[in-house]
């Protein structure tokens, strides 16, 4: 790396360290000659102008903060994407933290990025709690939220349509005859999952089938959650024919525990995932599923930070995505 400073190129042409920097930052009082001459002794010494001073004098690092729920699952690597692809067309570079789902790791994640001087962050937050949130607020940091949002702090977010999405899933399981529908969902202080519980008793509701508690369960956010509880409930004896599941990895464990009690997809059980992840259409029973615009998601989340940075709106936005069934062969 080197350490030449615009004192050594002044030096070597017998101008001054001002006189070189207007020159390289092309200053129009500064001679046409002077600049080309100015611009090839940097070039041969190497010189590299220092980007965290640039960044203090403009307070703006050009970096933007992400915070992802769970770097593991294949649903957040298009979010991801969608954000670096587009944060590199505006300029932008990302520094990515995984914060497993643990509102303490997001605490720490956040104090992180802020002492890096971020220009703004995007985070899927945890919802255990929101204290980080409200302070983000206080210090007037831009930030946007993506697929989740808190009902009582006001801020911008970019989420789909996760009612239309359960509402979409449950309604085509009616139509194939189906009245006990087990539905898996997530802890029920995620957005998303209220929401498609919203979802899935609008559609037993205008199909006239009274809502069974005991046919939700919920916290499951991984296979092993979806294979635990497909355990628990078949041993329990509830009567179901289909289930609905929080998400696609939730599904690939309930289809285990079906496999192992002998139970064939779709045959016996219907199945339907949620987010439409890479493999869902490449599964031995290929699975119906609702898709999410998942890069989209990332897209429209740093597309409106940018906005939120540069001082473009200063009202909370809330953009909502549409979601849309995908009908395979498991149900």
């Amino acid at each position: 790396m080197s350490h030449t400073t615009l004192k050594d190129i002044g030096k070597e042409i017998g101008v001054s360290a001002t006189t070189v920097s207007r020159a390289l930052n092309d200053k129009p009082d500064i001679s046409y000659e002077t600049k080309q001459k100015i611009k090839e002794v940097a070039e041969r010494l190497g010189y590299s102008p220092n980007a965290l001073a640039r960044s203090l004098k403009a307070k703006k690092t050009g970096s933007i903060g992400v915070l992802i729920a769970d770097i593991a699952d294949a649903f957040f690597a298009p979010i991801v994407k969608g954000i670096e692809n587009t944060a590199r067309e505006m300029g932008y570079s990302i520094i990515l933290c995984d914060t497993s789902e643990e509102y303490e790791q997001e605490k720490i994640a956040l104090e992180m990025m802020l002492e890096k001087r971020v220009d703004g962050l995007l985070i899927t937050p945890s919802q255990t709690e929101y204290k980080d949130i409200l302070e983000l607020k206080r210090r007037k940091i831009p930030f946007v939220l993506i697929g989740r949002y808190f009902d009582l702090v006001e801020s911008d977010y970019v989420i789909t349509d996760d009612i239309k999405g359960a509402f979409s899933a449950i309604d085509h399981l009616i139509k194939k005859g189906h009245k006990k529908i087990l539905f898996i969902n997530g802890p029920n202080y995620i957005s998303s999952a209220k929401e498609r519980l919203v979802g899935y008793k609008r559609a037993l509701q205008e199909n006239a089938i009274l809502f069974d508690k005991s046919l939700v369960k919920e916290d499951a956010l991984k296979m092993e959650d979806g294979y635990r509880i497909m355990k628990e409930v078949l041993s329990s004896g509830t009567k179901f024919t289909a289930v609905f599941a929080y998400c696609d990895f939730v599904i690939l464990g309930v289809m285990q525990a079906l496999e192992e009690a002998k139970l064939k997809v779709p045959e016996d059980i219907a199945i339907v995932g949620y987010d439409d992840v890479a493999f869902a259409r490449f599964l031995q029973v290929p699975l119906t599923t609702v898709h999410i615009p998942k890069y989209e998601l990332g897209k429209e989340a740093m597309k409106l930070l940018k906005k939120k940075i540069e001082g473009e709106i200063k009202e909370p936005q809330n953009v909502i995505l549409p979601t849309r069934l995908v009908i395979r062969k498991s149900a």
